[in-house]
């Protein structure tokens, strides 16, 4: 089968088997233990003929076309008690201790996969009497159990340091239930050494270069494909961010000690980010962007609009599968595979260290006269935080000059 074919095969086969088993296939993908269960040679095929995981394919073909309802995100769990656990804790997050609605949905999202495995698991979903009253032992080898069957979704846990992170994650809720004396151990203490992920993980985050991203852009056929690669690659934003970004974040008329065109983000939109990102790059196709976009009827302030979704704009996946698109029109790999839009953010993160470090080399000279080792201490001491933004923003202008003509 093509992937056109398998794509039909989803639509004709997969999804109405979803919907007979209570799976909602316009907000939900199938757990990949049930679809290696029922469709181990399609599994099997998308591996073998494209290195496609299901969760890759998912994002190639679309899937799921809406987001699952958020009112009542554990209203699946049936034990009264834990669900209030957890919704009075993602609610103390989000409140008391101001996390950002991303970092809650994070968190919110890894819980629900988490007790949802342990309910299919252990045919409950009270998470709280074993760690209130039971056996730690016992406890200890239900949650390492749902476990097992979490890191068999390798879409969801596909690398060492994902399934590290799906750890911590969990574990900030049980640690929330002992700090308040809700609970009396956490059964996920040293369940990575149990699961054999104790060890290092290599961390080898590859980006792509200046070279690709050039060829990425050149390859853009159209004003919203060129600015795509331009907010991902030279803005530093994530996926999510592009695709919902609005015209009523675009400051393009401030001077630099206004912070200079930039992004301005409301409070909690960015998830562990500054709250502005500086456009040193791509105003021209800002510009013509906004033109183009300016003459549609009904156009609702989306630099990337959707009529077919209910938020207004693109969708993340759509954002992912275009990217991947422009590298296969490019010829563009990285370590042997397509890159992802993380790599081209990283792409941007690297050439803002490089900029950093040579603004700090600019200052060795003075240090050195003022008796210090270290530039950064000039950098701190002899420049404002605006002169000190210039100087980076020059430095990341010439990082950047040429990629997006």
């Amino acid at each position: 089968m093509s992937l056109t074919d398998c794509e039909e095969f989803y639509q004709d086969e997969i999804e109405p088997e979803m919907r007979a088993d209570g799976l909602d296939p316009r907000t939900e993908t199938p757990p990949y233990a049930w679809l290696k269960d029922r469709y181990a040679g399609f599994v099997g095929h998308l591996s073998r003929k494209f290195d496609l995981s299901p969760g890759e394919f998912y994002e190639e073909i679309g899937v799921p076309l809406e987001e699952p309802s958020t009112e009542e995100p554990f209203g699946f769990v049936e034990d009264d008690a834990t669900r209030e656990a957890l919704e009075e804790y993602l609610a103390e997050l989000a409140t008391r201790q101001g996390r950002a609605e991303a970092t809650v949905s994070t968190r919110r999202s890894v819980l629900r996969k988490y007790v949802r495995a342990y309910q299919n698991v252990h045919c409950e979903d009270d998470l709280l009497s074993g760690i209130c009253e039971g056996s730690r032992a016992d406890e200890k080898d239900r949650v390492a159990d749902t476990f097992d069957v979490l890191r068999r979704q390798d879409d969801a846990l596909n690398t060492h340091a994902s399934k590290l992170k799906y750890v911590q994650e969990v574990r900030q809720f049980y640690q929330h239930q002992v700090d308040f004396g809700l609970a009396d151990f956490d059964p996920t203490y040293r369940l990575e050494k149990r699961m054999g992920w104790d060890s290092e993980p290599e961390w080898d985050n590859p980006a792509l270069d200046a070279d690709q991203v050039r060829a990425l852009h050149a390859a853009a056929e159209t004003d919203e494909d060129r600015l795509l690669v331009i907010a991902v690659c030279g803005w530093g934003l994530r996926p999510s961010e592009a695709a919902a970004l609005r015209v009523d974040q675009l400051v393009l008329g401030a001077d630099d000690e206004e912070g200079g065109p930039h992004i301005e983000f409301e409070e909690g939109e960015r998830k562990n980010g500054p709250g502005s990102v500086s456009l040193l790059t791509g105003l021209d196709a800002v510009d013509e962007r906004l033109d183009d976009l300016a003459d549609r009827d009904g156009w609702d302030g989306f630099l990337f609009p959707s009529t077919r979704s209910k938020s207004g704009h693109i969708s993340t996946s759509t954002i992912r599968r275009r990217f991947r698109s422009l590298a296969e029109e490019a010829d563009v790999t990285v370590d042997g595979g397509r890159p992802t839009p993380k790599l081209g953010r990283r792409f941007w993160y690297t050439a803002y260290g490089d900029a950093v470090r040579r603004v700090a080399e600019r200052f060795a000279d003075v240090a050195e006269e003022q008796g210090s080792t270290d530039e950064g201490v000039v950098l701190d001491n002899y420049l404002s935080e605006a002169e000190q933004r210039r100087h980076r923003r020059e430095e990341m202008r010439d990082e950047l000059e040429g990629l997006f003509n």
